[in-house]
């Protein structure tokens, strides 16, 4: 039995890109696009559309949840409180702050096209920033996990269970695509690969790891934006 719990963590090391750091390159507001979105919460998707805020309440940046005062550096990931009564915000599309865009987490899974359905994300509350823009789509990161995969290794149970879960996520490229109104996750290498291919056939990938090398997705994505 020891065996076989050894052989599941070091397949799940190889499969999440384990040797990857690139995946996971901390971002600030420098990196993040500035758009013309009039500030404000964006409750639907109907409203991202539009550009018509939904509620204009003010709200601030916290890196991590429940810290008492707001971020000093905006991070790519981040949460937003209410300023008045610290209230996190849930349950919306997006926001924009100060004209960068932040799509929550879980409007990136409830809205994802049809073939992402295995995603996953531990803090769905979370939002993400948009890196990159274009008139065809708008390009941002989030960590995200196949479930199917994390379910089994959290029902090996135990410490060795738990650690086999966490390495299983990554930091994937979403697409919000304006023309189909959805997200277009990029699972892996070859999800990825069949993206770009026809739209920009140099940022094909070997994908030795699974996944992709981050640092060329954004600088090959930039391409077909």
């Amino acid at each position: 039995m020891k065996k076989l719990l050894i052989f599941f963590f070091a397949l799940a090391l190889s499969c999440s890109g384990f040797a990857q750091s690139t995946s996971n390159i901390a971002l600030t507001n420098s990196d993040l696009f500035v758009s013309d979105y009039p500030t404000g919460i964006y409750k639907t998707k109907e409203d991202f559309q539009k550009k018509l805020p939904s509620d204009t309440t003010q709200v601030i940046p916290k890196n991590l949840p429940g810290k008492k005062k707001d971020s000093l550096i905006l991070n790519q990931n981040t949460f937003f409180y209410t300023l008045a009564t610290d209230k996190k915000v849930k349950n919306v599309f997006a926001i924009s702050y100060r004209g960068y865009i932040f799509f929550n987490v879980q409007s990136i899974l409830l809205n994802r096209n049809k073939t992402d359905r295995s995603q996953t994300n531990s803090n769905p509350n979370a939002f993400v920033g948009v890196m990159y823009s274009g008139n065809n789509y708008l390009y941002t990161e989030a960590n995200l996990a196949n479930a199917w995969a994390q379910g089994f290794a959290y029902g090996m149970g135990g410490g060795v269970g738990g650690a086999v879960a966490q390495t299983m996520v990554n930091s994937k490229g979403i697409l919000w695509d304006f023309k189909n109104n959805e997200f277009n996750i990029f699972k892996n290498c070859k999800d990825y690969n069949d993206f770009i291919k026809d739209k920009y056939p140099a940022g094909v990938q070997e994908c030795k790891n699974n996944y992709p090398d981050m640092l060329k997705v954004r600088n090959d994505i930039r391409n077909i934006l």
